[in-house]
């Protein structure tokens, strides 16, 4: 260059030169005036070759001052090499001898040479803009700001171009025939799916027929030569017009073409969009022809139709036009403005109105408003017809607004798809048919920790297991061949963390090409939702089951309690009579039977503390001191074969605990590890203070934690193996042999600690003895509280005989023959009964006969609250014992209200049975 540029010269002339750049020849416009502007001789547009990209191709060159054709040349050793990738290459002098290999230079004569990259919407380098001078390039600062605005320009361009691709998809599922001719000669090169089958014709027999018509000069059309309308379609000009074409079976029909210039695959087409409107043009005939006939077709057209006369009135409207404007035909008749399309454009719409009178089809698009306000968009045709010898226009509308919504939507698809995109909650990574990595959202950046930088173009696995890259790989191929494809697994963030993943691949077309977006969902805490769910549905089968078996061991104890009240009541009489026979081995005998019924009672009360939550008599208990207690009861129940070891020292916090109760778990307990030994080994028993959060209890499956008093028994014996383990606190479960265990023992100890507020913790052993540590909460009581002494058993005198009338009501006949010999015994006298609607009905028959009424509390006809009801609403004053083998609690508030003084469990002891019908009759 000789001269220096001036800068505010050539920054005019570019804002000028790609700012008027359009159409076709952009590209050759823009080379031109840049190379103008720096004053070079040569300028091209050069876009890499897909998809090897080893080759470059001009769009546009100005080649020695002129433009030139385009040309395809290989990349490697070329300066475009070097320069494509980086924002301004420069070599302002001796560019040929740098480049050797490349012989246009040499060949002419070209000393400097400049480039900028051209990026497409994805910063990925897809060509350069190149100017080249046969002397020294000088102002490096001017020649790089000009290529990179029209660089800019040029780029945007290319885009523009690409994009126009992207409507091959529209011209496949159109609902409008659509043509793509030869810009020069005008041939049909392709025809889209609803044209063919609209001519009846496939895209091959169009192609073939439009050539034979052209070789031998025929017209293809019925009406005037199309010729001028292709002509203004190649200068640019969007041309609508009407004409006639025949189908393959011969008919003909009428067609409205639009005809456009497009650029497809770099190359001018014109592209026909064509509606067939032969109905429309028969009915123009036909509103010509008849009144009948037009107002026929008039009132039956699907199109909204509306008559003006010259003066632009209103002379006619049909249906259609009623139901798309809202109006009553009777509403517009006469009226000279417009009834659908915004007043504003009164004006514009005269003019059109004046050229169609004037023999001129028109067409507009507008916005148009129904009477209840409502917007919308209408395509208007303006026809010209004579109605009644005078001038008209019949105007046919058409609702558009789905039409020109699909057509903004395509318009901002790209745009949308980046916004849905970027804002999806879930994780999107976009891969193409060679699975490399295309796009990233931001949850994908969050969820794997990897930057989107970081993972663009990779074909690896970016959060999946690597191991199943290649299975990833088959499921890929198969989401492009149109199948959606899912799988979940666990992954990593880039930090390694693991996490459950769940990823859905599904096919799209991206840009024209088959891609899959794969959707991934960090599933973790849904992952462990349903684990948490699974544990609390085994606890629930757990306690139903427990639940069950209890109700169960209720029903067993009921009527094992009557039993027992008979064999105790019967063992007392004997006992009384056995101090008249003075027979010391039946007295031993005796004392025996009733210590043995004594224990039954005991077991009993445990099988309803498990049934029904019965509480025992709780105090604050030291278990040291316990322990000590029971050493010698346990020393005794256990074979001499077995070493026991009770340490109990030291001071632990109190429990609030029923003292039989406790003895019944650690005996159960040292029981258990007895028989797991089969009679030889160890057994330790000790305490430890301790601390849980966390921990599992073993027989209800629930969390542990808090501060306990640790109840420990440890055996010797093999261990327990998992299926025991998960079974052995289940009622009547047992592993022995039958006829050597109930299989309540560890059932019982279930009951009585979950009833004590407490847990059971279990370590298997695994073949090295078994520990059972039983968790009860610790307390901190007043040493004044802590378990006493025992009462003193000194002998008593003989009591005395009782006076009274009983009106006794049990229905086991057992009980009742008991409790008469047992009462008459004590001196006094009994009604007895068997249900309780009898002694209702004996005692209303003589309310002052009776001293006190003894009842059972479950009986037919009539339960003893019922029958304690009755009596306390004749006679308030008199005392009511009620007598009940359930386990169920009976509320004070019921007892009080039903008249019931005294409450006593089955078996009832008889010197206890006899002590509370002393204070009941003495206190009436």
């Amino acid at each position: 260059m000789h001269d220096r540029i001036e800068l505010t010269e050539a920054l005019r002339d570019a804002a000028l030169a790609v700012s008027t750049a359009q159409g076709e020849r952009a590209f050759d416009e823009l080379v031109g005036a840049l190379a103008r502007i720096l004053r070079v001789e040569f300028a091209l547009i050069s876009v890499y070759v897909e998809p090897q990209r080893t080759h470059l191709r001009t769009l546009a060159t100005f080649f020695a001052g002129r433009p030139a054709k385009n040309v395809e040349y290989p990349a490697a050793g070329t300066p475009c090499e070097k320069a494509i990738g980086r924002a301004f290459g420069f070599h302002p002098k001796g560019v040929a001898r740098l480049f050797p290999d490349d012989r246009i230079l040499a060949d002419n004569g070209i000393e400097g040479y400049a480039a900028t990259t051209l990026d497409d919407v994805h910063g990925t380098p897809i060509g350069a803009l190149t100017v080249m001078s046969r002397r020294e390039l000088t102002d490096p600062a001017i020649v790089e700001a000009m290529l990179k605005i029209f660089g800019a320009r040029v780029a945007a361009e290319i885009e523009r171009r690409r994009s126009e691709a992207s409507y091959r998809a529209i011209f496949e599922s159109a609902e409008t025939c659509i043509f793509i001719y030869d810009f020069r000669s005008g041939a049909i090169v392709d025809a889209n799916p609803k044209a063919c089958a609209t001519y009846g014709y496939s895209v091959e027999e169009l192609r073939r027929l439009s050539l034979e018509q052209r070789s031998s000069g025929e017209r293809p059309y019925t009406s005037e030569d199309a010729a001028p309308f292709f002509e203004r379609a190649r200068q640019g000009e969007i041309v609508r017009f009407e004409w006639r074409r025949r189908n393959k079976d011969g008919t003909l029909h009428w067609d409205d073409v639009m005809l456009k210039r497009v650029e497809i695959d770099g190359r001018p087409h014109i592209m026909s969009a064509t509606r067939e409107i032969t109905e429309r043009k028969a009915a123009e005939e036909q509103l010509r022809a008849s009144e009948e006939q037009y107002r026929a077709i008039f009132n039956a057209t699907a199109e909204s139709l509306l008559l003006r006369d010259a003066e632009f009135r209103v002379v006619d409207v049909n249906p259609a036009y009623e139901s798309m404007s809202g109006r009553r035909r009777e509403e517009v008749l006469g009226s000279a403005e417009l009834t659908v399309q915004v007043p504003k454009l009164t004006d514009q719409r005269r003019e059109l109105h004046q050229r169609a009178l004037s023999g001129e089809t028109v067409h507009f698009e507008s916005e148009a408003e129904r009477k209840n306000g409502s917007r919308f968009r209408i395509e208007i045709y303006g026809v010209p017809m004579i109605y009644r010898g005078e001038p008209h226009v019949l105007y046919i509308g058409r609702d558009i607004t789905a039409r020109k919504a699909a057509e903004e939507q395509l318009r901002a698809s790209e745009e949308q798809y980046r916004a849905v995109f970027n804002a999806t909650a879930d994780s999107l990574v976009l891969r193409d048919a060679e699975f490399r990595v295309v796009d990233v959202n931001p949850a994908y950046e969050s969820i794997s920790g990897r930057k989107r930088g970081e993972v663009i173009g990779g074909q690896g696995v970016t959060m999946s297991n690597p191991d199943l890259h290649a299975r990833i790989r088959e499921l890929h191929d198969i989401a492009l061949r149109g199948e959606p494809v899912q799988w979940e697994g666990k992954g990593a963030r880039k930090d390694g963390e693991p996490f459950d993943l769940e990823v859905r691949g599904v096919p799209i077309q991206y840009q024209g090409r088959p891609h899959v977006l794969y959707i991934g969902r960090d599933i973790t805490a849904r992952k462990r939702a349903e684990a948490g769910r699974l544990g609390l549905e085994a606890q629930l089968r757990q306690a139903q089951k427990m639940e069950a078996i209890g109700q169960l061991s209720g029903g067993i104890a009921h009527d094992f309690n009557n039993i027992l009240q008979s064999v105790l009541g019967n063992l007392v009489l004997a006992q009384e009579r056995e101090a008249e026979l003075t027979d010391e081995k039946l007295a031993r005998y005796l004392g025996r039977a009733q210590a043995s019924t004594l224990r039954a009672r005991d077991l009993i009360r445990q099988m309803l503390t498990f049934s029904r939550g019965q509480r025992g008599d709780r105090r604050p208990l030291e278990l040291p001191a316990l322990l000590q207690e029971v050493n010698a009861l346990l020393r005794s129940t256990l074979p001499t074969t077995i070493e026991l070891r009770v340490k109990a020292d030291g001071r632990y916090p109190a429990v609030l605990a029923d003292r039989i109760q406790v003895e019944q778990v650690l005996l159960n307990l040292c029981i258990n590890a007895r028989d797991a030994m089969g009679g030889a080994g160890r057994i330790g028993v000790g305490l430890r203070l301790n601390e849980h959060r966390g921990a599992v209890c073993a027989s209800c499956r629930q969390r542990v934690a808090g501060r306990f008093v640790e109840l420990r028994v440890r055996d010797t014996g093999p261990g327990i193996p998992a299926p025991v383990l998960e079974r052995m606190f289940d009622p009547f479960y047992s592993t022995k042999e039958v006829g050597k265990g109930s299989g309540m023992g560890l059932s019982i100890v279930h009951g009585i600690v979950h009833e004590h507020g407490g847990h059971v913790l279990v370590d298997p052993g695994w073949a090295r003895g078994a520990l059972f540590r039983v968790l009860l909460p610790a307390v901190e009581a007043p040493d004044a509280e802590r378990a006493g002494s025992a009462a003193s058993t000194a002998g008593t005198p003989e009591p005395p005989r009782l006076r009274g009338r009983v009106l006794l009501a049990d229905d086991e006949p057992m009980i009742r023959e008991l409790l008469c010999d047992l009462l008459q015994g004590w001196g006094l006298e009994v009604e007895a009964h068997a249900d309780g609607a009898a002694a209702r009905d004996a005692f209303t028959e003589d309310p002052q006969a009776f001293n006190l009424v003894l009842t059972d509390q479950t009986m037919p006809k009539l339960t003893g609250l019922q029958l304690s009801l009755h009596v306390q609403q004749m006679r308030p004053e008199i005392p009511v014992i009620l007598c009940t083998g359930y386990g169920e609690e009976l509320q004070p508030g019921d007892l009080e209200a039903a008249g019931v003084r005294t409450l006593a469990h089955k078996p009832v002891e008889p010197a206890a049975l006899r002590a509370l019908l002393e204070e009941s009759l003495a206190a009436r």
